[in-house]
């Protein structure tokens, strides 16, 4: 909904809303915002029967999800608006947790209030902590993700609780009327025999209406050809791949018999100086030219990327290989980089290469399994979850535009600055192919297991927040479940290959011994 527009009915219950009933109810949500209410004013409040709920809100301003430009204080506003207005017979008490310092303002509220809301606004990892802190008060919970906003917190954050048996529902959708019918159940929280187990269970059946029947997962034909699991497990015990990081170079890493090799910036950074200037430029143009058009970024950071991409390169030669894995946002906030690699990654990926964000060995790993098996490029993502649409959205920053291997066509790409809108940042939005199955999933080498699901691609979602490239895909499966085991194994990244590869994908994984988890 348009925060300029007011709707004739509650978007909860579907009563009929005036203008003033629903004007009035954001007055009241920005003057209750403003000034929170303390544990002392509420002990003197008279409760009578209505439930009570601490509304925390998980909520920075500045922070890079959804973008460092984002209302978040609108968005709090608007939804706890749209929450009194559908549950008009709870108590909402909004808190907003900007840091780990605010977490006990949510805490005090433990004896004046019958449950929590947890809603996670914008992504900060120092947020998720709190999740579990809040959990563990015996409270009836409820989590929600503002979609592409705090959703890496909230898969992870929910995780935590599953893994820790601590009770609590979990809401997703980019629909708000799906969390006002969830959060109505909080009208039992306060009424004899409500447990946090049986309110999280009831949540559950409540949320699992909402969600729409199965589409339809007819794919276009995609007939992938596929090394021999024999040769993959050849290959891959042969595969080194570099992890360029802060700290000592030289020291190597066992990833299930794959070596990765560890570079420091320093080393790095001399391969930046020896890079010719020119040859940075003419890759510049080359991308400029080849982009469907380049939207934020000037001239001169697209030439620092030339000069990273080049610079990538005298490393994969120096040490035989053509896999990295780069700690790129940290590099380029301490200024031991000059410029982000995703360009230059971009264009090792479409050349059958691997470049890969964040210093992430199972990311790297799962990737070159997916290499060795199919002969296309994985694409490693921050995946979040709309029930509603019965979608996950795989958002990063970079992406191949060769979703098919170096040989197969080419699907148009933006040059654009990164998510944290940051004007000295460059890569690339990649808009790739609707229609065909797809296949994510990934390791943990640590924990010998792999985590996998499927979903059909049907578009790119394009929103002004979050990760640049957003492939929207219907899962193949039940998302409920997708829910439930998401958090419960590891992490938040998933890999993305095209094709309907999870089972030889899942025999690969069990010939390297790892345990198998079906996600959807």
């Amino acid at each position: 909904m348009c925060r300029g527009c007011v709707p004739s009915s509650c978007p909860g219950c579907g009563k009929a809303l005036k203008r003033r009933d629903f004007l009035k109810g954001c007055g009241l949500a920005a003057a209750t915002l403003a000034g929170a209410s303390s544990p002392r004013s509420l002990a003197e409040e008279p409760r009578g029967n209505r439930a009570r709920v601490g509304l925390v809100f998980l909520s920075k301003e500045g922070a890079s999800w959804p973008h460092p430009k984002y209302e978040a204080a609108g968005r709090r506003r608007e939804v706890l608006s749209m929450l009194r207005n559908g549950c008009p017979d709870i108590d909402f008490v909004p808190i907003v947790v900007a840091g780990p310092a605010d977490v006990p303002k949510a805490i005090a509220l433990k004896d004046q209030v019958d449950g929590y809301l947890i809603y996670v606004v914008t992504l900060m990892w120092n947020f998720q902590p709190a999740i579990t802190q809040i959990g563990r008060l015996g409270k009836p919970m409820l989590l929600a993700d503002e979609t592409l906003g705090g959703s890496g917190v909230f898969l992870c954050g929910y995780g935590d609780l599953l893994r820790q048996k601590i009770p609590a529902a979990a809401v997703a959708s980019t629909r708000l009327a799906d969390l006002v019918a969830v959060a109505r159940q909080f009208d039992q929280a306060n009424k004899p025999g409500t447990t946090p187990a049986s309110f999280a269970q009831r949540c559950r059946e409540v949320y699992r209406g909402t969600f729409p029947p199965a589409g339809e997962m007819k794919c276009l034909d995609d007939a992938v050809p596929l090394t021999g699991i024999g040769e993959c497990l050849k290959r891959f015990k042969q595969s080194r791949f570099l992890i360029v990081t802060q700290g000592r170079s030289g020291r190597e890493g066992n990833f299930l018999g794959a070596r990765g090799v560890y570079v420091g910036f320093d080393e790095f950074k001399a391969h930046c100086g020896q890079v010719d200037r020119d040859e940075a430029a003419q890759w510049a143009r080359r991308w400029t030219g080849q982009a469907e058009k380049v939207v934020e970024p000037s001239a001169g950071p697209i030439e620092k990327a030339g000069a990273v991409y080049l610079a990538t390169r005298q490393l994969l030669k120096k040490y035989g290989t053509d896999s990295v894995t780069m700690n790129c946002l940290g590099g380029f906030a301490a200024g031991l980089l000059p410029a982000y690699p995703c360009l230059g990654f971009m264009q090792i990926l479409d050349d059958g290469g691997q470049g890969v964000c964040q210093a992430m060995p199972d990311d790297t790993v799962s990737m070159l399994m997916a290499r060795i098996l199919t002969g296309r490029p994985g694409y490693v993502s921050n995946p979040v979850l709309d029930s509603s649409k019965n979608q996950v959205i795989y958002s990063h920053c970079v992406a191949t535009t060769k979703a098919f291997g170096p040989q197969g066509p080419t699907n148009p790409f933006r040059i654009r600055t990164l998510h944290d809108r940051d004007p000295r940042s460059v890569c690339n939005e990649s808009l790739l192919p609707p229609g065909y199955m797809t296949t994510s999933f990934r390791v943990s080498c640590a924990e010998k297991k792999m985590i996998v699901h499927q979903a059909k691609a049907v578009g790119n979602l394009g929103a002004d927040r979050g990760c640049r490239t957003q492939l929207v895909a219907e899962v193949r499966g039940d998302i409920g479940k997708l829910f439930d085991r998401w958090g419960a194994a590891f992490d938040w990244h998933r890999v993305t290959v095209y094709g309907d590869v999870k089972e030889p994908l899942v025999e690969f994984a069990k010939a390297l011994g790892l345990g198998i988890i079906e996600e959807a």
